[in-house]
């Protein structure tokens, strides 16, 4: 039977964290939950077992003093760091003309400096225990040109840069780096997306498989890339997208043809 492992879960009361610290949990591992509100975060720690299971610590994944509060919390409680999921993010549809430079600094400070401060505040317990796994989470509308997404598609592109980058630099510490790219998911920050029947089946329509995602389907991958099977799987982006980044689905017939 595999060891238990400690994994750091940014956003994880969200619905793809907290899906995710639930899978881990599940199977065996423990979790250090990180979001903002300390009141929900302590609930869902108590839910997956308490102080044995789960911890909770509350700050702003923009402040790289609070993730290395929490980082430092994991090693302190759980004597190691085995794993990163980092499930902050931000979603910002309108077209370049319409975007202010405020929002796009706010999606570029949400989504990929958030990453970079989570990263930073976990490479020093794994380097020195010489292993670990980081997983990141980006967007089908990197791969696939969705139209206003300009903005979260920079955004997010940046993480998919940053994974390959450091999958290579951080090989020889066996510290492994990938991301998992949804498409559209359902979850609280979609929400406003998905409010009306008319957003959702359209965007359930231009998925091939015709539905929108449930936030434990990404989580399940994600819990794949911070397992022991994916030992020799780095640098990769995987997405997890009803089909929708291998093309926008045709409109279907009454028949579904």
């Amino acid at each position: 039977m595999a060891e238990p492992q400690t994994v750091l879960i940014t956003g994880g009361t969200g619905g793809i964290g907290s899906a995710l610290a639930r899978i881990l949990v599940e199977r065996g591992d423990r979790v250090v939950l990180f979001a903002r509100h300390e009141g929900p975060l302590r609930a869902l720690a108590s839910e997956l077992g308490g102080d044995d299971r789960a911890i909770a610590v509350s700050g702003d994944a923009g402040h790289l003093a609070d993730l290395e509060r929490a980082s430092s919390a994991a090693v302190e409680r759980f004597g190691r760091l085995d794993g990163l999921a980092h499930c902050i993010g931000s979603v910002v549809i309108k077209p370049l003309h319409l975007l202010s430079p405020e929002e796009f600094d706010e999606a570029i400070r949400i989504n990929l400096r958030s990453a970079f401060n989570a990263v930073k505040a976990v490479l020093g317990p794994m380097r020195a225990q010489n292993s670990g796994s980081v997983v990141l989470f980006s967007t089908v509308a990197v791969r696939q040109g969705i139209n206003n997404h300009e903005g979260i598609a920079a955004a997010k592109a940046g993480i998919e840069g940053l994974v390959r980058s450091a999958a290579v630099s951080y090989a020889r510490s066996s510290i492994r780096f990938n991301a998992v790219a949804p498409g559209m998911t359902e979850t609280g920050m979609t929400e406003p997306l998905l409010k009306n029947d008319a957003s959702r089946k359209f965007s359930a329509s231009i998925h091939p498989l015709g539905r929108i995602g449930q936030p434990s389907e990404p989580a399940a991958v994600a819990a794949f890339l911070l397992g022991p099977g994916a030992g020799w799987i780095t640098g990769q982006v995987w997405g997890v997208d009803g089909g929708l980044g291998a093309g926008i689905a045709p409109p279907r017939t009454a028949t579904g043809d």
